[in-house]
């Protein structure tokens, strides 16, 4: 199903199934599976894989006679406790501490408890102390819920004020975010997604947050969150069928969750689809929830695809903005004697039609439209960017050209993205802060000169986007103005993009927004992913919220990892092909991973562990 296609049957069935409930006033219940959030296609794949499971931690509590570090020490590792709004952390406390302390819901996260350095400070009395904690930060959870990792640079540092309670300290102030070690995040918090639209209201984004796993009403706050909005980070990129200014009321009992909106926005005819789609899409990641009815300004509202009360098996509705963004049969492609080919699910070739198929203009990097109808790459030598319809009589037209391009990727709304880099352009401009200039040589007894050439150009880069595939626009791209692009993947929702970095020797992985504007086109706000790989080679969307690369840990071997887009969740190991070198690797939701290996041979995994040989030829992709 086509994009368009997808945004016409959201505004019809939105429409239609809202007015038919709201006229009839008739109440609803959409039937969540118990099975599990994992929905084929669903292109949520790291929030589905996670278990939910939470890890009870038994805190020790002060102990007597303890001092200023082992207090501090003892209450840092009781913090990960969150029985009874953090009972065992307030024991630590005065009196007076323990029932003003309110955390603000702000998270630091450190490494480990044996990287914390404390500072301890006692006045001449000796009954109060201040204790200073200083340790690398890992990343801070913000009360949105969105996990952001932390500059190298960056580090907590905190104080407590102490006091003696009867011999023995207490904390009488301490900071009102939480401090947890990395261990205590990964036991305390779970994972998961809210879903917002894209722009043309086609297909779900997901969008990241981490919550307690250790509440029976995380359904009720995965509610509130998602109509409250998405994070500061991803809102500009995408949209909500919740109108702004909306309240909500939310209770979870037996398996039912009963949403209660309060809205001033007048009639909700056109948005009872988009509200109920998002809805479900981020309930029914957790199993427990079986049931969904909604309530607007007092009115019970029908949700649309609900008909027989199965949201899975009923008319179908929720797949039309399935996150994953691709059809059920999405096909794989790869070159061979420089002739594009596809390879369905069923392992069967057949070699594409027009110029793509012919072979006779070749190709050094290519990328497949979503739609499956248009092929673009970037012509031998890089100078060129074509693109063709995969037709008969489809022939190549220039779209681009007289630059070093080295990167393209296809979204949803049909945009071409090309990555083009301007290294050379940058080795030609001025040094913008040159160490001294010819005067000053002169004083200090130099003879002014030409500065020497650097041994490596200057790294630089420009995006550029052809909506259609046509009449290129650059894209304002500032964060990698100075860098040097390897890769540069859209994500197939169109509201984010991956890219592949070199940085010195090194490689680096990151995804920024994509924002559209009266001004043009951005992308910005780029978080880095995949930290615990030292080196990565190629990039794919696996899904929405995970991406598939070709990398190595601990200098280790090269082979394909998973990634999600969460921030924290480590890479997830996907296997190698076996006494073969890896090239590249293309990932879609519901389809095998795919990598182009030496000697021009194409593999295949379907469980993320065997692979296997499929057929001759090189670089594979998924359309995207």
């Amino acid at each position: 199903m086509t994009t368009a296609t997808r945004a016409r049957r959201l505004t019809a069935l939105g429409a239609a199934a809202s007015t038919t409930c709201l006229l009839a006033a008739l109440s609803a219940c959409a039937t969540v599976p118990t099975g599990g959030p994992v929905v084929q296609n669903a292109g949520g794949d790291n929030a589905a894989e996670q278990d939910g499971t939470y890890v009870r931690l038994l805190p020790a509590g002060p102990q007597p006679g303890v001092g200023e570090i082992g207090l501090i020490r003892g209450f840092l590792k009781d913090m990960g406790s969150f029985e009874e709004n953090h009972r065992a952390a307030r024991l630590y406390m005065t009196s007076a501490e323990q029932s003003a302390w309110s955390p603000d819901g702000t998270v630091l996260v450190y490494g480990e408890l044996d990287s914390v350095g404390l500072d301890v400070t006692t006045d001449d009395t000796g009954e109060h102390a201040t204790v200073r904690m200083r340790t690398p930060r890992v990343a801070t959870i913000e009360p949105s819920g969105q996990y952001v990792p932390a500059d190298s640079r960056e580090v907590v540092d905190v104080t407590f004020e102490l006091t003696r309670v009867d011999g023995e300290w207490r904390i009488s102030d301490l900071p009102s975010e939480l401090v947890l070690s990395r261990r205590d995040v990964d036991r305390v918090f779970r994972p998961l997604n809210l879903y917002f639209f894209n722009r043309d209201l086609s297909t779900l984004v997901p969008d990241p947050v981490f919550l307690p796993a250790n509440t029976s009403q995380l359904p009720t706050q995965l509610v509130k969150m998602l109509v409250n909005g998405p994070t500061g980070w991803l809102r500009p990129a995408v949209r909500s069928s919740f109108p702004e200014g909306t309240s909500v009321a939310a209770a979870f009992d037996s398996g039912r969750v009963t949403v209660e909106l309060t809205t001033d926005a007048g009639a909700v005819e056109d948005l009872a689809f988009g509200m109920g789609a998002q809805l479900v899409w981020t309930l029914r990641q957790l199993p427990e929830v079986q049931e969904l009815a909604l309530r607007v300004n007092g009115e019970d509202v029908e949700i649309p695809g609900a008909e027989d009360e199965n949201v899975q098996t009923g008319s179908g509705a929720w797949d039309s903005v399935n996150p994953s963004g691709v059809s059920e049969d999405v096909r794989g492609y790869f070159i061979r004697d420089g002739q594009l080919w596809s390879l369905d699910g069923d392992q069967q070739e057949a070699r594409a039609e027009g110029a793509a198929g012919r072979g006779d203009t070749p190709l050094e990097v290519y990328a497949v439209s979503l739609a499956e109808d248009r092929v673009a790459g970037v012509a031998a030598g890089g100078s060129a960017v074509r693109v063709a319809e995969l037709a008969e009589g489809g022939d190549y037209r220039t779209v681009l050209h007289d630059g070093d391009y080295s990167a393209v990727s296809w979204d949803g709304y049909g945009n071409l993205w090309v990555v083009e880099d301007t290294s050379a352009e940058r080795e030609e401009e001025p040094d913008p802060d040159p160490a001294g200039s010819a005067e000053d040589d002169t004083e200090r007894g130099n003879a002014a000169a030409d500065p020497e050439p650097s041994a490596d150009p200057r790294p630089g880069t420009r995006v550029w986007l052809a909506p259609d595939g046509a009449d290129p626009v650059e894209v304002a791209a500032p964060e990698l103005a100075g860098r040097e692009v390897l890769q540069l993947r859209a994500s197939r929702d169109g509201t984010r993009v991956a890219v592949l970095t070199r940085e010195g020797e090194d490689s680096r992985v990151w995804v920024g927004r994509v924002v559209y504007g009266d001004g043009g086109v951005a992308v910005q706000e780029f978080i880095p992913l995949a930290m615990d790989l030292d080196q990565v080679a190629d990039i794919s969307w696996r899904g929405a919220d995970q991406l598939a690369v070709l990398g190595q840990k601990e200098r280790g071997a090269l082979q394909a990892y998973l990634v999600p887009l969460d921030g924290s969740t480590e890479s997830t190991s996907a296997g190698a092909a076996p006494g073969a070198d890896m090239r590249t690797v293309a990932a879609a939701p519901g389809a095998p991973l795919l990598s182009g290996v030496e000697n021009d041979n194409v593999w295949l995994t379907n469980d993320r562990l065997m692979w296997q040989r499929v057929t001759d030829g090189t670089n594979p992709v998924y359309p995207g």
